[in-house]
This record gives structure tokens, sequence and C-alpha cells, in this order.
């Protein structure tokens, strides 16, 4: 069980879309098992297949879920409105697919122990653990080069799971202005230069689903987001 200082408040939030297929699978033990003072946001955005529907149905058996309707296919949009909207003193970012507990905790303890505003989880450091097919991870390897050369970002990753104080967040969520897959990395970029401390941690990465969206066209866009945000932070926005 997760593991959160006693009167805290701890927030999950998970974008999905079209996730019928693994929705309750993933969902129902992590609300099960979340203890007190931990409660789950998931923000649905857009979805074409039952997940709405199957959403409903976990939130009337589970008190601790909480349901958010966006009415198109937004990652970005998604993420942003969970987290402006949030109420938890620590608040969680992940993928349905990921949902690793473990990083969660660690996080937590990572936000305990030291000056930390931000954990994000790293895929680059996951080593042994990153259990993705070997072109995704040169991918990876591939865009963490560019987040540094086109954004100066001191880091390996900034997607994957996040563990954040509300409080320190808030600050710069007001200027994170992108959409879609981009939204992740303009938040902790801007996090890193408004001087807040975030801390890099590995993850445990499997897969159990195929990405919706081929490997080429992936890159592609998220090379193309990278110099639309370099060009917005070199212009103040």
């Amino acid at each position: 069980m997760l593991t959160i200082p006693r009167g805290t408040t701890l927030e999950l939030i998970i974008p999905v879309f079209n996730e019928e297929g693994i929705l309750e699978a993933q969902l129902v033990p992590v609300l099960s098992d979340l203890p007190e003072g931990a409660f789950v946001t998931v923000v649905e955005n857009g979805s074409t297949d039952r997940t709405p529907e199957l959403l409903d149905g976990l939130a009337a058996r589970f008190p601790c879920l909480r349901a958010i309707r966006l009415s198109e296919p937004n990652y970005g949009l998604a993420m942003r409105r969970g987290l402006t909207g949030a109420s938890g003193a620590i608040v969680i970012t992940d993928d349905l697919d990921v949902l690793d507990g473990d990083f969660w905790q660690r996080g937590l303890e990572a936000l305990e122990t030291g000056p930390v505003d931000i954990v994000q989880g790293s895929k680059v450091l996951a080593g042994r653990n990153d259990r993705r097919p070997l072109v995704r991870k040169a991918a990876t390897l591939a865009l963490t080069v560019c987040l540094r050369l086109m954004l100066g970002y001191r880091g390996t990753d900034t997607h994957g799971p996040k563990v954040m104080r509300l409080e320190s967040i808030r600050t710069i969520l007001p200027a994170c202005g992108m959409e879609l897959d981009i939204f992740p990395t303009e938040l902790v970029v801007r996090a890193q230069r408004a001087g807040l401390a975030v801390r890099e941690i590995p993850i445990r990465l499997r897969e159990i689903r195929a990405t919706p969206f081929p490997l080429r066209k992936r890159v592609r866009r998220a090379l193309r987001d990278l110099w639309r945000l370099r060009r917005a932070l070199r212009r103040g926005d």
C-alpha cells in the first residue's frame, strides 16, 4: 500500500483516451488500495469507445474516484485541466498504462527527505527496468539530446510520472500554454527555469499495450513541438 505522511492529502491525476481494454484492470487495484487522504482524478478526453461508461461505473463503486470529461482528444489539455483543478497538497501524474506505484512511493520519500518540488520519473535512468523495444529506447535518448540542445534542460526526461508539490507548481501553471504531448515537457522545463528543484529517479517500464501512434509519427511531432516550445520560451510567452 502507498504510504503518505499523516495529515497530507494526495491526488493522482490520470488522463485517459480510448482505454476500455485496460481501464478496469489498471485502475481497480489502485482504487482498492488507496490510503486515507488519497484520491484519484481521471480526465477522460474525447474517447469514442466505452471508456466513459466504464469510468462512470468505477466512480459509482469507488468514492475516492473523480471523473472529469473533456470533449476533445488532447493529452496536454487533460493534464492541465487536472492540475489546475487539483486540491491535494501533493499531486502525482501518471499514464494509465504505467501506474508505477513503486515510483510514487519513492517520489513521496524524495519530497520528504530533501528540498524538492518535482520528482520526475526517468526512462533513461531505468536501465534494465526499461523493457521497451530497442528502437523505442533509442528514440527516447535522441529526444533527451534534443531537450538539452534546444531547451537547455538539465535532465534526461520530461514525460512519464511525476510527484509534485501543488503549491510549488501553481506558480508556473499559468505560463504553460502548450497542449497535446508537449505540455509535460513545458511544465518541467519552466519549473527548472523558475528555480524549482527537479529531481529525477528511474522508473520501471514495460509495455502492456501497443502505442496508439506510429513511432516515426510521434518522433516527428515531438521535434516539431520542441521547436514550438523553444520559440515560446525565447519570446517570453
